[in-house]
This record gives structure tokens, C-alpha cells and sequence, in this order.
């Protein structure tokens, strides 16, 4: 699926007046930038004057014009960021190569989002490994404070035959639960928080305190042949005369 495909599903939220550039164009020069490692709008704006006339009606701007800073921010400040994150990551799925099961979850803070109280914007991702690519993304409240986001998250994913991974914070059991009805499992690591659990784990690899039933049997057998052959030997001697 092309990229160009998808950027214009994107429903334009702009008046009339607002549209003198198509928006799949701009969205296709903010994903071009920011591939190109442009951080923030301003560069991407100026990274977009730069660009030659073949090179802008390429990215949609046909007539050799690019939009200003103001075009940018404003234009991604209508968008539906849900519904955008959405079509981006069907670009990821449809190019699905190999094996595609594992997906793991993690939560990351964004770079430069810090606001005047200090705050960092907080994602909960899902990376397929295999693919090398995010298929699922959630704001999240917090560093710590993901496990109800993972629930929203995982909502959104298609688990069947997949293998969920992550830190030892979402090994729990509502969450683990939710894993297995929608088709998929599970690998998460215990810790020391987690004693119980935890303890039940080592007791479960160590040497099980009772032999497995049939090694009893065996050695009861065993037992019992001893013995029968203990008295046959006993009774054999016992009817022996003496010289």
C-alpha cells in the first residue's frame, strides 16, 4: 500500500478557504521531514523551500508552491490524531513480511514535549519485531502508570496467534487474560514484587516433592518383588536338612 493512498483517506477538517494546498500533500511533507530526521514543523517548512520544483510536485504541490509554518501548525492542529495513527499503522500491517507474531509493549516519553509545569507527553507502544515497525500507539498517563492504557491498547490489536511481550509491570492477571480470549499468549517476567507468584514459579521448575506416578508404581513393584523374593530365599533355606 502506498503512502499516498492512505494520506488521502485522511478526512479534511478544513474550511474552504483553508484548503489552497491538498492536505495529503501536507501530511506527505511533514512524513517526508520528519524521515529526513527534521525536527519540528519550522524545519519541515523550511526544509520544503528548499526542495526543487520536480521534487515539490512529486509531494503533491503541483503548481511548485509549499506551505508556510502557519499552514503546518494549524493544519495538523484540526487533525484527527487518532484517526491518522490509525491509517499509518495499516501501512505497517499491509507490508507484513516472514513471521509476524511477536509484539512487544513498552512505554517511552517523548523528546522536547515537556510543558510549562515540567510534564513530558507519554506513549504506550506496540512494536512488531519482525516488521521493525510500531502497529499500535496510546497516549499514556505516565511512566509506571500504563497498565490501564495497555487494556485500550490491546483493545485495538489483533491478537490471534500473536505472542505478547513486555516489562514485568504487565504481567497481571486481568491483563494476561484479556491476551488469551483474544487468541493470542503471553511471556512476561516475574519479579520480587510478585512474591507469591514468584514462588510459585521456582517451587514449580524445582524437583517435585512426590515421585510422578508411574516411577511410584515402578518402585512399588520393585518393593514388592524384594520382598517376595526375600521370603522364597528365606523359605528355601528353612526347609533345607541339616548334615
Amino acid at each position: 500500500m502506498k503512502l499516498k493512498a492512505v494520506l488521502q483517506k485522511v478526512k479534511d477538517p478544513r474550511g474552504k478557504q483553508g484548503q489552497d494546498y491538498p492536505l495529503w500533500a501536507i501530511l506527505n511533507l511533514i512524513v517526508v521531514g520528519f524521515l529526513c530526521g527534521k525536527q519540528g514543523l519550522m524545519a519541515v517548512y523550511r526544509m520544503g523551500r528548499c526542495l526543487n520544483a520536480t521534487q515539490r510536485s512529486r509531494l503533491g504541490f503541483v503548481d511548485g508552491r509549499t506551505p508556510c509554518h502557519a499552514t503546518l501548525t494549524e493544519t495538523v492542529r484540526v487533525l484527527d490524531p487518532n484517526e491518522l495513527v490509525t491509517l499509518l499503522e495499516s501501512v505497517a500491517l499491509a507490508n507484513d513480511v516472514g513471521d509476524a507474531r511477536h509484539i512487544a509493549i513498552d512505554g517511552k516519553t517523548m523528546r522536547a514535549t515537556k510543558n510549562s509545569k515540567g510534564n513530558a507527553a507519554h506513549v504506550l507502544s506496540a512494536f512488531c519485531c519482525s516488521l521493525q515497525n510500531v502497529v499500535g500507539t496510546k497516549a499514556s498517563h505516565s511512566k509506571g502508570m500504563e497498565i490501564p492504557d495497555a487494556f485500550k491498547l490491546l483493545d485495538e490489536l489483533d491478537l490471534t496467534d500473536k505472542i505478547i511481550t513486555g516489562d514485568a509491570m504487565f504481567c497481571q492477571k486481568k491483563l494476561t487474560e484479556k491476551i488469551v480470549a483474544k487468541g493470542g499468549d503471553y511471556l512476561f517476567p516475574v519479579k520480587k514484587n510478585q512474591k507469591n507468584l514468584l514462588d510459585n514459579i521456582e517451587t514449580a521448575f524445582k524437583t517435585p516433592v512426590f515421585p510422578p506416578r508411574k516411577s511410584r508404581q515402578r518402585n512399588e513393584k520393585s518393593a514388592w518383588s524384594d520382598r517376595a523374593t526375600h521370603h522364597r530365599r528365606s523359605a528355601g533355606r528353612g526347609r533345607q536338612h541339616p548334615e
